[in-house]
């Protein structure tokens, strides 16, 4: 589509949009700059494509006259209550996982998007109620200086280069992982023409933009691919998840039989790559998880719990 017919189109919403009594082919062409200049014969075939094309985008155009008892012209007009978004409203439990969400990140470029987030549902009026987030809340700082182009080419899909091992890498960057404390970037590697992980902290030149945003399309499995990059779980613990919880965790198994179990809540296997990462997803799930077994895993949680409350 040519700048200047969706220049026309827009136009065209707009006016469409803007009135509440019927607009007529005249009015319309007089209003609108990409109608003018144009022959009756051109402007009808203009006028009447431009109508489909609004339509084909599932924009309902409504046809009447202004007259309620004498056969006027007719004209067309947007109806806003049907063109806008309905409201959005969340639960509040939905507000609570929001705000949780907010307290994640603490530095970078991350901080910034969510806190326009917040301030666009603060806008809305979904204001998070303070009393259902809880008070152990995950934490993810980041100590690469270079995370913040990696995650911006990340976000907008924009390739990236940078040093590693003294050679220039040319990637375009597919996720942002977090394993142990340390952040690597998996994509796909212009020059060796393959998928390759690599680690933030052995970048040997600083990562760089390179080209227009929206340049590629991860694949449909990138998600399976970056589990290579996964640890070999080495911390065990049962724990009793809230029922629709276990999302939030990567390696769960259902236990069967297990007695003692709150309402409410089921009996899992969580697996982690150590114990102190185990922990951490405990106490970030907050009220929906509690640990179970074993003995001296709990009581490190408690403790957490202790000075947290404290």
């Amino acid at each position: 589509m040519s700048s200047r017919k969706s220049e026309r189109l827009v136009n065209l919403l707009i006016a469409l949009l803007s009135t509440r009594r019927y607009l007529t082919r005249d009015e319309l062409r007089t209003a609108i700059e990409g109608y003018h200049g144009s022959s009756d014969t051109a402007f009808e075939r203009q006028f009447e494509r431009d109508k489909e094309d609004l339509r084909a985008l599932g924009i309902t155009i409504e046809t009447g006259s202004n007259d309620r008892y004498f056969d006027d012209e007719e004209g067309y007009r947007i109806n806003r209550a049907d063109f806008e978004l309905p409201e959005i409203t969340f639960t509040p439990e939905e507000l609570s996982a929001l705000a949780l969400a907010g307290q994640v990140w603490q530095d970078t470029v991350a901080a910034d998007h969510t806190a326009q987030a917040f301030e666009a549902l603060l806008a809305g009026g979904a204001a998070p109620d303070p009393t259902l987030v809880p008070t152990v809340a995950p934490q993810l700082s980041v100590r690469e200086p270079d995370f913040d182009v990696v995650f911006d080419g990340v976000l907008k899909r924009r390739v990236i280069g940078f040093g590693y091992a003294n050679q220039s890498r040319r990637l375009q960057p597919w996720r942002l992982l977090q394993r142990r404390g340390r952040w690597y970037v998996h994509g796909y590697d212009l020059d060796k023409a393959e998928d390759r992980f690599y680690k933030l902290s052995r970048f040997s030149e600083p990562a760089v933009a390179q080209g227009r945003p929206g340049a590629f399309v991860p694949p449909a499995d990138a998600k399976e691919r970056a589990q290579r990059l996964e640890p070999t779980p080495e911390a065990i613990a049962t724990v009793a998840l809230r029922d629709g919880a276990v999302s939030g965790f990567l390696h769960a198994e259902p236990v069967a039989g297990m007695t003692g179990i709150p309402a409410g809540f089921s009996a899992w296997r969580i697996a982690a790559g150590d114990e102190g990462v185990l922990i951490a997803e405990v106490l970030a799930a907050g009220a929906d998880a509690v640990l179970l077994d074993p003995p001296h895993l709990r009581a490190r949680v408690l403790e957490a719990l202790r000075k947290a409350a404290a």
